[in-house]
């Protein structure tokens, strides 16, 4: 017996000869990273910050594990925002009207930037605290 996802499946015998491909697994993840940061304020503005705290970095002379660790964390909170984002648009297509379930899954899926949100305050306080009380301080 078939179950009901097979249908949405491709069948064994159109996957036969078909193999994976590098160059058009990239190419449909950067086709959609290129269609969500113009159409997501968050991202956009979540880029900026991770350029600009980056750039910070350099200017106070971190070190690069202190460096990478900043931008680690600030693409792993635009990975997050981008998967939030992802999740949203599923909801909304699988179900348009306003319902509680779909509500409360959508406010679980951004209860996850949050939480990366917090960690890379932490984060960013630990690695940039120091340098900058040094520059305070004199």
């Amino acid at each position: 017996m078939l179950s009901s996802n097979r249908s949405r499946t491709l069948p064994d015998s159109d996957r036969a000869g078909r193999s994976w491909s590098a160059l058009k697994s990239a190419y449909h993840a950067y086709s959609g990273l290129f269609w969500i940061v113009p159409r997501t304020p968050s991202l956009q503005l979540g880029i900026a910050a991770v350029v600009a705290v980056t750039a910070l970095g350099f200017a106070l002379g971190l070190a690069t594990i202190e460096i990478a660790a900043l931008v680690l964390v600030g693409t792993v909170l635009l990975a997050v925002e981008a998967l939030n984002t992802s999740v949203e648009m599923l909801c909304d297509h699988v179900h348009p009207e306003i319902h509680p379930t779909i509500g409360k899954v959508k406010d679980v899926a951004a209860g996850a930037t949050a939480i990366i949100e917090v960690g890379g305050g932490v984060v960013l306080a630990l690695v940039l605290g120091p340098h900058v009380w040094r520059l305070i301080a004199g």
